[in-house]
């Protein structure tokens, strides 16, 4: 087992930063030790199994806090009136998504929420019209005009939820055996013509912009932000307009961070919490290395002062509001194992 630091991060990209770690260690004197991550499911199973105690901070999309962690005594509730206040300080167009935040009888606070965004198609404009995106959505693997003209990112959780709504299914009820087939043989035609499959959306921006692809699936704002930021802006994060959830095809996600329940000294994880909330590191989290993303704290005067123009258009922040109002949150599918399973099947020649 790897020796424990002060504090023991499990995150997507972003958090182990060092414009947001740095400052944390160089105040606190504390060690820090961070590991990345691109599945919530497999995280959320290693921060409850034997790898609990080896972390304090979990960070993931917005259902597993709520629906699994607390539930199951795996993370702490946070302290009301140290955390309470923080809910002023939010964007209040985007509010729903914060219920996220609290359990499910909406009495405590289960983590704290700040990067979100729609996740689902990115394109280049120069190739594809982001009108065509909207209306067509991930019906556009299925023209084989775009046969090795598209990616897959490896976010198996996104991928689970794009193939079923490419397949006309609602990955959020409970699907039957019929229906599971054809969720399978989609996700074995995507895999199949698909000119990149993989997990670096570094890589995949770089397909998109030197012309191997068009556009690639399960990507958003989180993996087309670099792209952006280095002056690629006919890259574009596309949310479809149209779905089988309820009218709607997209998903929209919201982190949610949290302290493990463990039984050792919860401070340096709770100073972490109060450490990325804050108006001066704030945004950095929504401008690392590797991602650029909306962050809930820009409801806060004292935060969105800081973002030029420039980082605002760098974060499709003129059609945020509008691309969310056609989003369902990410949810846990009734059937996530089995679905994982073929998933896993539909893409092992791609492993």
């Amino acid at each position: 087992m790897v020796e424990r630091a002060d504090l023991n991060i499990l995150c997507w990209e972003g958090y182990e930063d060092p414009r947001v770690v740095d400052p944390f260690t160089e105040h606190h004197g504390y060690s820090v030790r961070a590991e990345t991550i691109v599945s919530d499911a497999d995280t959320a199973a290693r921060a409850a199994g034997p790898e609990k105690s080896s972390w304090d901070v979990v960070n993931l999309n917005n259902p597993f806090a709520r629906e699994i962690l607390f539930p199951d005594s795996v993370i702490r509730a946070l302290p009301q009136d140290r955390f309470g206040p923080e809910y002023d300080r939010l964007l209040p167009k985007f509010e729903s998504l914060y219920e996220w935040t609290r359990s499910r009888d909406g009495t405590e606070i289960v983590g704290v929420c700040q990067r979100f965004g729609p996740f689902n198609i990115v394109i280049n404009e120069e190739r594809i019209a982001r009108r065509t995106a909207e209306s067509d959505g991930f019906r556009m693997a299925d023209d084989p005009a775009h046969a090795n003209r598209y990616g897959v990112l490896e976010y198996d959780d996104f991928n689970i939820f794009h193939i079923c709504y490419a397949a006309g299914l609602n990955p959020f009820t409970e699907l039957g055996p019929d229906q599971l087939d054809e969720f399978e043989s989609k996700a074995r035609q995507w895999f199949a013509n698909a000119a990149i499959v993989t997990s670096d959306h570094i890589e995949m921006n770089r397909g998109l912009v030197d012309g191997t692809i068009d556009f690639y699936l399960s990507g958003g704002m989180y993996t087309a932000s670099p792209a952006r930021r280095d002056g690629h802006r006919k890259v574009r994060a596309v949310t479809p307009r149209s779905g089988p959830v309820d009218g709607k095809g997209a998903i929209v996600f919201i982190e949610v961070t949290s302290v493990i329940d463990h039984g050792h000294e919860a401070a340096p994880a709770l100073r972490f919490l109060d450490h990325i909330l804050s108006a001066d590191i704030a945004p950095a989290v929504a401008f690392t290395r590797g991602s650029c993303n909306p962050i809930t704290q820009m409801g806060d005067p004292k935060v969105f002062e800081q973002f030029s123009a420039d980082q605002l258009d760098i974060l499709q922040w003129d059609s945020l509001e509008e691309d969310v109002s056609y989003c369902i949150p990410y949810q846990i599918p009734p059937n996530h194992a089995e679905l994982l399973r073929r998933l896993h099947a539909a893409k092992s020649p791609h492993g």
